[in-house]
């Protein structure tokens, strides 16, 4: 039994930890568009996020509380480097930006 409460330890540890990049952002240092594409942000959204962050960005099983209210670049530091549990970078790239954009923007 113990044995399966480590392995089930570990198994939680390395898929919800532990991704932080080297580096860390800086806020005042990224430059993000005003626009944003709302059906590619939707299904990055419900395919990365919706899971934890519930349907409507209002909390869900994982994160019981709202993801609203941030600006567009401390979200897109969140998405890159991850918070807390949150892994880093379930989303990239351009897809991450209009993530961040379209979030800040509810």
């Amino acid at each position: 039994m113990k044995k399966l409460l480590f392995i089930s330890l570990i198994f939680l540890l390395v898929a919800c930890g532990g991704n932080t990049p080297d580096a860390q952002l800086d806020v005042s240092e990224i430059s993000l568009p005003d626009t944003y594409d709302e059906a590619r942000a939707q299904a990055a959204y419900k395919k990365s996020c919706a899971a934890c962050h519930g349907g409507n960005l209002q909390g869900g099983g994982a994160y019981p509380y709202p993801i609203t209210g941030i600006s567009k670049e401390e979200m897109y530091v969140a998405i890159m480097e991850g918070v807390g549990l949150m892994p880093a970078r379930l989303v990239t790239g351009e897809e991450a930006e209009n993530l961040a954009v379209w979030i800040a923007a509810q």
